[in-house]
Parts: C-alpha cells; sequence; structure tokens
C-alpha cells in the first residue's frame, strides 16, 4: 500500500494502511501545497516569508512546519534541503499529479486545501488564489470534455453521472446545468429533464434574482416531425436543412433553428449517418454563432457530428466540427481542450477554405493564450489560404482578429493596416454584422498612436449603435471600452467608468461571454479606479480580474493584476 496526498479537497495524508496522519495548523498544508505546485524547487527565505512573515522567528517556523510534514510522511529524506525539495517516499500518489494526468477519479476532486486558510503574505494569497482558480477550471474542463464525449458515444448513464458531478460542483453553473439536461433528454428521461428544469429555474430566481437563459430549457427538448408524403427521407433532410442555414443567413434565427432540428430529427430516424452528421453540424454551428446563450447545447451537437463522421471518413464535417468545437471552447477560455480539438480538425481538413478557418481559431485561441507570436504564424496562414480559396468571410474575420494580435504584441501600426484593409472589404462584400469590431479596435489603435481622442468617438459612438442594433453583446462590449479608453486619455474618468461598467455589464449579458474581452474590460476598471484614487475598489476589481484571468488561462493579466494588489506596479 502507498502513501497518499490529497489536496484536492480537505487535505489528509493517509498511510498505507488508509489512515490519516496527524498535521498541524492550515500553514503546514499550505507549505506542503506550495512546495508540491511549485515548477521548481523554493528557497527557505522564499517561502518564510510568504507564509511565515508575521512569526517571531520565520525560518524556525519553517523548519518546525517541515518537520511536521516529514513525521507525517514517515520519511526523514524529504523536504529537505535549501531550495527545499520534495524526495517524496517511494509511490507516493499525489491527488494533483493524478489529476494532471487525467488519472485522478473526479467525484474526489474538491477545492485545493478547502477550509483551509492560511496567515500568509499577500503573494501567497494571490498564489493560492490563482491555483485554486486554475486547478478547478482544470476539473471543470474535464468533466465537460468527458460529458460531451459520453453523449457523443450515446453512453447516457456516464454523461448523467458526469453532469452531475459537474452542477454539483457550482449549481450556478448555467454551461453544467444544460449539459445535465441535455443528458436526461438524450437518455429518454423527459419528464426528469423538464423537472430538472423547473428545479433550476426556482433555484435561479430565488438565490439569483433571475431565471437562466433559454438554453435551459431547449436543451430538454427533441423534435420529432413527419416528412411530406411522396418525398424520400433524405431529400427530406437536405431540404430541411438548405432551408435552415438559408434563414439563418437571413437573419430568421427561430425558423433557421427549428429547420435544421427537424432536419436532425428525420436524418436519425432515417438513419442515415452521412446526412445526420451533415445536420448535426449545422444545427451545432447555428447554435454557436446565431443564437446567443446556446453554446452548450450546440457543442454536444458538434461533438456528436465528429463522433459519427471522423471514423465514418466524411473528413470535411469531421474538420469543421473539431474547428467549431475549438472556437466554443477558445471563446470561453478553456485553451487546452481548444488546442486539441483543433489539431483534430487540421488532421482531417484539406480544403484551403476549411485550413483557413481552422488556423484562424487556433490564431484566436492562441493569442489570448499568451503565445502571440505563434498565434501571429496562425493569421498569417489563415489569410493564405483564404485568399487561396477566394473566402473573403473568412479574410475579414481573420484581419479583424489578427489585428487584436498585433496590439497585444504592442505593433500598433500593424493593426491599423490590417483594420483598415478588413473595413476596406466589410464595405465591399457588405458584411455589416462585423463591422463593430474592427472599428472598436481601430479606436484602439489610432489612440497607441496618438490621435486626438475626441476626434475618435464619432464613428465608435456609429459603431456603438449598430451593435446595438445587432444585439451582439460582444461587439457592444468591445466598442463600449473604446469609447472608456478615448475618455481615460483625456483624463475624464468618470466618464470612462462608467462607459467600462457598461461594457461589463454588456460583455456579461449572454452566458456564453467572450473571455478574454471580459478580462481586458476588468484591468481597463481597475486602471481607471486605481486613477481615481479608490483603492478598495481597485482591490476588489483586480481580485476578480485575477481569478477570471487563471480559469482563462491569461498568464500576463494574473502578473499585472498581482502586481497592483501587491503594490509593486500599476496595471
Amino acid at each position: 500500500m502507498t502513501t497518499r496526498i490529497k489536496l484536492l479537497g480537505k487535505p489528509a495524508i493517509l498511510d498505507g494502511e488508509g489512515r490519516s496522519q496527524a498535521v498541524r495548523g492550515h500553514q503546514a498544508w499550505a507549505l506542503l501545497a506550495r512546495l508540491v505546485l511549485a515548477r521548481q524547487p523554493l528557497d527557505r527565505r522564499t517561502l518564510a516569508a510568504e507564509l511565515f512573515g508575521e512569526s517571531v522567528d520565520p525560518l524556525g517556523a519553517l523548519r518546525w512546519c517541515l518537520a511536521a510534514l516529514r513525521k507525517a510522511l514517515d520519511s526523514s529524506d524529504c523536504l529537505v534541503g535549501d531550495p527545499v525539495e520534495l524526495r517524496l517516499p517511494a509511490g507516493t500518489e499525489v491527488d494533483l499529479w493524478l489529476l494532471e494526468q487525467d488519472r485522478l477519479d473526479l467525484a474526489e476532486a474538491g477545492p485545493l486545501l478547502a477550509g483551509v486558510e492560511p496567515q500568509c503574505s499577500p503573494e501567497f494569497s494571490t498564489w493560492l488564489l490563482v491555483e485554486r482558480t486554475q486547478l478547478a477550471a482544470q476539473i471543470d474542463d474535464r468533466l465537460r470534455r468527458e460529458t460531451l464525449r459520453a453523449l457523443a458515444l450515446q453512453d447516457s448513464d456516464t454523461a448523467i453521472r458526469l453532469a452531475e458531478l459537474a452542477v454539483k460542483r457550482d449549481v450556478f453553473n448555467e454551461s453544467a446545468q444544460v449539459l445535465l439536461v441535455k443528458s436526461l433528454a438524450l437518455a429518454g428521461r423527459a419528464e426528469a429533464a423538464l423537472d430538472h428544469v423547473e428545479q433550476t429555474e426556482r433555484l435561479f430566481a430565488e438565490e439569483l434574482g433571475i431565471p437562466p437563459s433559454p438554453a435551459l430549457r431547449s436543451a430538454a427538448r427533441r423534435g420529432p416531425a413527419a416528412p411530406p408524403p411522396g418525398i424520400s427521407a433524405a431529400s427530406h433532410v437536405r431540404s430541411l436543412i438548405r432551408a435552415g442555414t438559408a434563414a439563418l443567413v437571413a437573419g430568421a434565427m427561430d425558423s433557421g433553428i427549428e429547420n435544421l432540428r427537424l432536419a436532425v430529427a428525420e436524418a436519425e430516424k432515417a438513419r442515415d449517418l452521412h446526412l445526420l452528421s451533415a445536420a448535426m453540424l449545422e444545427l451545432g454551428k447555428g447554435l454557436v454563432h446565431a443564437v446567443r446563450g446556446f453554446d452548450d447545447e450546440g457543442a454536444v451537437l458538434l461533438r456528436q457530428c465528429t463522433e459519427i463522421a471522423r471514423p465514418k471518413g466524411y473528413a470535411k464535417i469531421a474538420a469543421c466540427g473539431f474547428m467549431e468545437l475549438g472556437y466554443v471552447e477558445a471563446l470561453a477560455g478553456r485553451r487546452p481542450a481548444a488546442e486539441q480539438y483543433l489539431a483534430l480538425a487540421l488532421e482531417q481538413a484539406d480544403e484551403a477554405e476549411d485550413l483557413a478557418q481552422i488556423h484562424a481559431v487556433s490564431a484566436f485561441n492562441l493569442v489570448d493564450w499568451g503565445r502571440v507570436e505563434q498565434g501571429l504564424e496562425h493569421y498569417a496562414s489563415a489569410l493564405e489560404a483564404a485568399r487561396r480559396a477566394g473566402s473573403r468571410r473568412s479574410e475579414i474575420w481573420s484581419l479583424g482578429l489578427g489585428a487584436r494580435g498585433h496590439l497585444v504584441a504592442g505593433r500598433p501600426e500593424e493593426a491599423e493596416a490590417w483594420l483598415r484593409l478588413c473595413l476596406a472589404l466589410i464595405d465591399e462584400y457588405q458584411w455589416v454584422s462585423f463591422r463593430p469590431w474592427p472599428v472598436a479596435l481601430l479606436g484602439e489603435a489610432r489612440l497607441l498612436r496618438d490621435a486626438v481622442p475626441s476626434g475618435l468617438r464619432p464613428p465608435l459612438e456609429d459603431a456603438y449603435a449598430l451593435s446595438c442594433q445587432l444585439r451582439d453583446p460582444c461587439w457592444e462590449a468591445a466598442v463600449a471600452r473604446s469609447l472608456a479608453l478615448t475618455y481615460a486619455a483625456e483624463g475624464e474618468l468618470a466618464t470612462t467608468t462608467r462607459w467600462l461598467d457598461e461594457a461589463y455589464r454588456r460583455c456579461v449579458r449572454e452566458t456564453d461571454p467572450y473571455v478574454a474581452l471580459q478580462v481586458e474590460i476588468l484591468a481597463s476598471r481597475v486602471e481607471a479606479h486605481r486613477r481615481l484614487g479608490q483603492g478598495e475598489v481597485a482591490a476588489t476589481l483586480a481580485r476578480e480580474w485575477i481569478a477570471l484571468a487563471a480559469r482563462a488561462h491569461m498568464d500576463a493579466h494574473i502578473q499585472r493584476a498581482s502586481a497592483l494588489l501587491a503594490g509593486g506596479g500599476a496595471a
């Protein structure tokens, strides 16, 4: 039997017979977690300052805690030296390491050091907040990924069990609630799915004061329909797909989604796997792009689509399905999952237009991940493929999103060049609904190039009005943030904060926001309140900023927010 160290949930050290070994005090557990999670050995002075700074003898307190941990581990050879090396006894099992290897039973995975709140330095408090957030996100992401896979394989029992675990971890996580309802519905437990919808709606109303989005109730449905007499089932499905996609392009969202739902139901009844995977792909794309708040139901369909298409050799359908899954995960800040899906998409793709879209989404994910130069390389590949395919929409998308990569890289001149070309193509090809995004970024780029702030506002105000007409929360938030930056440049901080508050409110209006934009808005809000001398407000927002950036794998933002909290730098 091996020694087991549990740090997820209530911490414990269990000997070979499963008996818990005594470890006194929150500081000792905090120290053990710090050492287990450290990327390299930490020196004693650093550890003493982080955890025992208020002690009369910090180094002595550190020695006492290390000795207590060695006793609990029944080993005199571990946790020794300066820097301190783990050197745990051979065969020691650490739940954090099992999680990293995807070997941990997720039912046993609670919060890092649950119930432990050590008296420590601000630096350690920030470290603990980041680690707790990132580990929780890793567990949540794995639950989501495995639930989607179980649904795609029609393993309803596993899907329900995993979705229930996710809901238990956070009952107000609407994404988890949607996946549980969908799991129940696809298991044929329609009444249980509707009962859970009603319970969740009551819970949200009572505790949050707002109902869940329509996506929750929609997840409970399965909509069969009979084909018109006299035509084949395959013809009926193809006509429904054409009608549904045409309606979405024309902006008739309800009609388009309903036709695509019927297409999926009819293809399933006809047992035509090619048509079923094609219908699932179009419905999944429609739910992700055309209907706000339905990303989770869309992801279920996209995962089912890829599970059918890949083994059957429907390469184009599989490539598009994996690409769309990558986009959903990237938008939500689940970057490792996005990277995995996009790698699978590249394996299946061979057409230039598909390659353009996959490279563009890969770039989108990488830039927000902080791997900016690598992301810009993918944007260059996306543009080359889009132009080879003659796909102007893909070219416009890559130019508009790629310009943000140049801004993050500190190259506003290149960003402005990309944005002006993007806007020229938008005008030429009349893709009006995309226009607010490049206008917002162009305002920011020109501001960085010392343009007169007031002169930037008229086009931004026009773009804001358009985004409100389109009812696109991402565009609304992006333009509102750029307007705020123009006022910040003139020192009009009260107006700045009003626009930033509005930007944040609009960004999170739906349940599937663009998380990287949400992080950027939080960063701007912290800076504005700091400049106003509102230190407590800035610190509160900075902690929210850190937590969200940690969940979205945005390390540069974590460093900026941590520096502000520690008093070591500005946001």
